[in-house]
């Protein structure tokens, strides 16, 4: 990085802060934005500044920077050739443009020029590295800014649906570190978790607040398609969750126990159906996510993620992708994506940073919930909580599905970010359910129309 590229990414960040002041402004009756969007903000780009200067100083290189070098040909591409520019960013089975290979290759990135993940990532890096004018911290404080935009507004869903947890719930998508530093850069992990959020928002807002429907199914659709290319298989985890979340939500509204009861299981079905054709919708991904690709993934995963050192685990030798083999690695593969790395495990000073998080969620969740005197009440509260039931499903198949197939901490602590503030909900959620003797229910009369983003 040179002069340029700190000039001008401090320029885009007071320009951030110019666009944040006037959202307060146009909200100043919603105490939240007077009271967290500039605080979060604030961390947001802490978590910027902090991965450039980490990346730069303490790793020289990485994988955000690396995607970097393989954009960079691409905005004097779209002034010598815009044809060839649009052609390739606008069309998700384009490969990558020959004129930039040659670049790429100089600065040894060609490897990150082929397939559906990566060209998808630098597909829209491209797009808004054309407001950044070829400057790596614009670029990573516009990613910052757009994923920023998503975490607030679930966070203010929530709020909404759930008032005297704003604070929690605050702290779990505006507060975590983790989230913060590794969904604030140029990469996978800032889309994957926008596209979540993004998917999570336009669902609730669509099916069940039932407002700008045509515009939310619309994101929905498009965040889902960008998954299906970047990770697929958190398809198959995400949407039969939000179905179920819906399932849940109108089956409360249901008044008879009987017919609550007989109806749950058609609901469900359709739930199921319905996630089913859309993952189909999003390109015939079914197939490339069966358990047979799953064990060659896994294995390639392993032999990456292995050999670039750090902290490395492993949950089982000869691990069987089968359903019964999962099933068994679930538990210490669940364990290992929410609460690792552990201390005797650590490596490095930022790995260090993440085991005292992870230490911290473990605190948490044993003296708020597993200790819980309540705790035998934990059934029926998750029966009735329509975002728990979300929540619950989501975090233990993607964490599974991340415990098996990382192999490394390194690796680890960047797929889980979507994880952690669904997490941190659920022992919010189900603290609050056991000790405040289910005075808020399930949130249904709580829920109010939410404001513009």
């Amino acid at each position: 990085m040179n002069a340029f590229d700190w000039v001008l990414g401090l320029l885009y960040v007071a320009f951030f802060y110019f666009l944040a002041k006037n959202t307060v402004k146009k909200n100043s009756r919603n105490p939240l934005y007077k009271k967290y969007y500039l605080r979060g903000l604030h961390f947001k780009f802490i978590g910027t500044f902090s991965f450039v200067l980490i990346y730069l100083l303490y790793y020289g290189g990485g994988d955000s920077i690396n995607f970097f070098h393989t954009i960079e040909p691409t905005f004097g591409l779209f002034f010598s050739d815009p044809g060839s520019f649009f052609s390739f960013t606008l069309s998700p089975n384009s490969s990558y443009p020959y004129q930039c290979f040659q670049w790429a290759n100089a600065h040894s990135v060609g490897y990150l020029c082929r397939g559906a993940a990566s060209l998808t990532t630098i597909r829209i890096g491209a797009l808004l590295n054309l407001l950044c004018f070829n400057s790596y911290f614009a670029l990573c404080a516009l990613f910052a800014y757009l994923s920023y935009k998503f975490q607030w507004v679930v966070f203010r869903l929530l709020a909404g649906i759930y008032p005297m947890l704003h604070k929690q719930f605050a702290y779990a998508f505006l507060f975590i570190p983790s989230v913060v530093f590794w969904g604030s850069a140029v990469g996978k992990d800032s889309i994957m978790l926008s596209c979540i959020l993004a998917m999570f928002y336009s669902f609730y807002s669509a099916f069940i607040l039932k407002k700008r429907i045509l515009l939310n199914i619309s994101t929905l659709l498009l965040a889902g398609f960008i998954v299906s290319f970047i990770r697929g298989f958190i398809l198959f985890t995400t949407l039969p969750c939000l179905f179920l979340m819906a399932v849940t939500y109108y089956r409360t509204a249901i008044q008879s126990s009987i017919l609550r009861f007989l109806i749950g299981p058609v609901l469900l079905a359709g739930g199921i159906a319905a996630s089913i054709l859309f993952v189909r919708s999003m390109g015939e991904m079914v197939e490339s996510y069966d358990l047979d690709s799953l064990q060659q993934k896994a294995e390639g995963f392993r032999s990456w993620h292995t050999t670039q050192g750090g902290s490395t685990y492993s949950i089982a030798e000869n691990m069987q992708y089968t359903p019964m083999g999962i099933l068994k690695s679930a538990p210490i593969a669940i364990t290992v994506t929410l609460f690792g790395p552990f201390f005797w495990q650590i490596r490095s000073p930022v790995m260090l940073l993440s085991g005292i998080e992870s230490f911290i969620f473990l605190y948490l969740f044993v003296t708020r919930v597993f200790f819980n005197k309540k705790l035998y009440k934990l059934l029926a509260v998750l029966m009735k909580d329509h975002i728990i039931m979300f929540c619950i499903p989501f975090i233990f198949i993607l964490g599974t599905a991340i415990g098996l197939t990382s192999f490394n901490y390194g690796a680890l602590v960047r797929y889980r970010i979507p994880i952690l503030p669904f997490f941190a909900v659920t022992f919010i959620l189900v603290n609050q359910h056991l000790n405040v003797n289910g005075s808020i229910r399930n949130g249904r009369k709580q829920i109010k129309k939410p404001l513009s983003v």
